[in-house]
């Protein structure tokens, strides 16, 4: 029995490597279908990391704009007094000490105008359709 036993054991371990040598080229199929499915699956997480970035940088500019924007109130008291934003007035006050006040009022004018200026040409810049 021990010799049949290892007659066995030799036509087994023979048809299994056979098969192993047979299915080895679907085996390494195989394992490169998933390596690809592995990068792809790396570079659309690297996508989304770099949209995601793209995306707060957005926000952050167009917050940082209107919070600019905001800044520049004016709110009418009576007919012939007027009080500019908090942020305006302390830098008037602040200029008040050098005795330029009246020149923050004409820089607070340049930054709208170059604020409007940028914000006009970056929707001119922008094409639909491409």
């Amino acid at each position: 029995m021990e010799f049949i036993s290892y007659l066995l054991g030799i036509m087994f371990q023979a048809l299994f490597d056979f098969l192993k040598f047979l299915l080895r080229p679907l085996f390494v199929v195989i394992a490169l279908i998933l390596y690809l499915v592995y990068k792809i699956a790396m570079i659309a997480w690297l996508l989304i990391q770099v949209f995601y970035m793209i995306g707060k940088i957005i926000v952050a500019i167009v917050k940082g704009i209107f919070v600019t924007l905001a800044g520049f109130t004016y709110v009418s008291r009576s007919p012939d007094d007027g009080v500019w934003s908090p942020i305006i007035r302390n830098v008037a006050q602040g200029l008040n000490y050098f005795q330029i006040d009246t020149l923050s009022y004409v820089l607070l004018f340049l930054i709208w105008f170059t604020v409007a200026w940028g914000v006009i040409r970056i929707i001119g810049s922008i094409q639909m359709g491409d």
